[in-house]
């Protein structure tokens, strides 16, 4: 949680990850956390949408940008328009 209290207090607009969750898995929560029954589900995602508003990416194919050096780019990302939808996939574009 400290990490992602930190990530927000850089006031993102979007954390971008590799991963399919930006955040610990439960199973590693069970390391060092309260029992499974105690533990909120998905912390971070919490954190971030919902105290913050800040939209997470997930999935991304980034190799191609680190092996490029490509730290800072403009990033283009546009949703499906899904009624009631609170997510979809998006083909997102970094252009340098």
């Amino acid at each position: 949680m400290a990490a992602g209290e930190w990530l927000a207090r850089q006031d993102p607009m979007l954390i971008g990850a590799d991963n399919s969750g930006v955040g610990a898995r439960v199973s590693d929560l069970q390391l060092t956390r309260p029992p499974l029954a105690e533990q909120p589900a998905f912390e971070i995602h919490a954190m971030m949408l919902i105290q913050h508003g800040i939209h997470l990416l997930e999935n991304l194919k980034l190799e191609g940008l680190a092996a490029a050096r490509a730290y800072e780019f403009a990033f283009v990302v546009q949703p499906l328009k899904l009624k009631g939808g609170t997510g979809s996939t998006v083909a997102p574009i970094a252009i340098r």
